[in-house]
């Protein structure tokens, strides 16, 4: 008897729909599963063979073949044990043929019968959904996910038997609710508990100049390093910039998810929230960790860092191959990768980080304790971040050792509700303005229009062009600088002190003289 039920398939962080084609003929005994399977659907014939047998139903005793379409698609994951399981029983009178069809099933299949969740459901359901179908039913704990998709009819199956049951319309438990993401008071209690777990930027005493800066790339998406001595703070500070930058939106917090959740990342609770990314990743990551990759491509620390923050701690310390491979990524917002024929694009729009110490030793410039490194470490030190590298980074703080007296200072400093309001202040006069994207992303055309400079602005800067060897690239980029400090001053024109200001973070090197 022939059966045939609709699921779909993960690929990269694209969902691709795909029909489970079973037929139950005469022959030895057997399953046979084609359509381009990996190893691990392959498997999942021994487990769909127990998984019936232990949920107290019969199976077939005859020749079954299971055919995923379209054919051209490599198929991989362990979500269509539950589909093909569901295809068996059809043959054996268990299941409507017809309600089945009305179905897409989503599942992997424990050997008792229990439905496990899987990675990359969120994208699946989507794509399912572009399809066409309205009811699809999907591991239990996969729910929090499902929750994030609107105008579907979702239902969980924590067994075999009650998939069974809600496919044959037999008690169907109530369909998943969905989270109303566009609620501003949905997504404060989104917020809420990590926000205390983050910290707050008034807890940082001194600082005053590096938060100064924090607040001017967050405003307009720029890309910043810390120097300084280890333990002046910049470990702290990068950890507080989620709590000032604004909640996601529902078409963010949606793409971020379905990264986390192509990701097999096993608590969607961590990744579900308008807060946005924060990626901490550590120096002795691999290529393929940072990047993204492997046999099966999957992504790296920056596409986990999409809409958020990717921190690198002591970039100095990292593989100059792996600083190497962000050039692309950092302007480009997107890393592509071939595998067997077939491209894998991930998004990585991210607000790049960087910390570093000034030297091997740390103390390079300190006021207080003697730099141990000689010139062959320095210049060993230097060369780790390449001048490419350097010139794709907007800006630069060298921040200072933090005096007992400003330790011990009562005073409150800038906290995350001060600098949050600064800078929803600032990317709001730029919306005023007509700007509808962050100011490191325009283009050269817009850098004209929105840009543009006086007489005295245009002398000003002809002199720091030449005086500071500025190369094309360092140049736009410290105009889209002056132009989000105008923006935080509300000024429609870019005068010399934003652009004096901008110069003043302009990277030129990485150790300070």
């Amino acid at each position: 008897m022939f059966s045939r039920i609709r699921s779909a398939v993960c690929s990269g962080i694209e969902g691709k729909p795909v029909a489970v084609e079973t037929d139950v003929a005469r022959g030895l005994p057997g399953i046979y599963i084609v359509g381009l399977a990996s190893t691990m659907i392959m498997e999942s014939r021994e487990r769909i063979r127990s998984a019936i047998v232990n949920s107290g139903l019969e199976y077939p005793k005859g020749r079954i073949t299971v055919n995923l379409t379209p054919a051209s698609i490599h198929k991989t994951g362990s979500g269509l044990d539950l589909p093909i399981a569901v295809g068996i029983l059809v043959s054996n009178g268990y299941v409507d043929p017809h309600q089945a069809e009305e179905y897409g099933i989503i599942g992997e299949l424990a050997l008792d019968g229990k439905v496990l969740a899987v990675s990359g459901v969120l994208p699946m359901l989507i794509s399912m959904k572009s399809a066409g179908m309205q009811r699809i039913i999907i591991p239990e704990g996969n729910r929090l996910e499902a929750s994030l998709i609107s105008d579907l009819t979702i239902f969980t199956a924590a067994d075999l038997a009650e998939c069974i049951r809600i496919v044959n319309g037999i008690d169907a438990p109530e369909p998943v609710g969905t989270i109303d993401t566009g609620s501003l008071a949905g997504m404060r209690l989104m917020q809420g508990s990590t926000n205390a777990v983050i910290g707050d930027f008034a807890d940082i005493r001194g600082q005053e100049n590096a938060k100064r800066a924090i607040v001017i790339a967050v405003t307009g998406r720029h890309g910043l390093i810390m120097i300084g001595s280890p333990g002046c703070g910049k470990t702290m500070l990068s950890q507080r910039i989620p709590t000032i930058m604004p909640p996601m939106n529902e078409k963010e917090l949606i793409e971020t998810a379905m990264i986390y959740s192509a990701s097999g990342i096993d608590d969607p609770e961590s990744y579900i929230s308008c807060i946005r990314p924060f990626r901490h990743p550590n120096h002795s990551i691999g290529r393929a960790g940072l990047i993204g990759g492997g046999n099966i491509p999957v992504p790296g620390e920056i596409s986990l860092a999409h809409n958020g923050v990717l921190f690198l701690d002591e970039i100095c310390e990292f593989e100059r191959d792996n600083i190497e491979a962000l050039r692309l990524p950092v302007e480009e917002h997107r890393i592509t990768h071939f595998r067997r024929g077939e491209s894998y694009t991930f998004p990585c729009n991210f607000q790049l980080i960087m910390a570093s110490n000034p030297c091997p030793c740390g103390y390079f410039g300190d006021r207080e304790r003697v730099c141990k490194c000689t010139e062959a470490q320095l210049e060993r030190y230097r060369k780790k971040l390449s001048g490419p590298i350097m010139d794709r980074i907007d800006m630069k703080v060298t921040m200072e050792r933090v005096t007992y007296d400003e330790l011990r200072d009562k005073r409150r400093g800038l906290s995350s509700e001060d600098m949050r309001k600064m800078a929803a202040d600032g990317v709001a006069f730029g919306r005023s303005m007509g700007r509808d994207m962050y100011n490191a992303d325009m283009n050269e055309q817009e850098i004209g229009i929105w840009c543009k400079l006086g007489r005295e602005e245009e002398r000003f800067m002809n002199r720091a062009y030449d005086t500071l060897k500025m190369s094309p690239r360092s140049y736009t980029r410290t105009l889209k600088v002056a132009r989000t400090i105008a923006d935080l001053d509300r000024s429609e024109a870019v005068r010399q002190q934003h652009l004096a200001e901008a110069l003043g973070y302009r990277i030129i090197e990485l150790i300070p003289d």
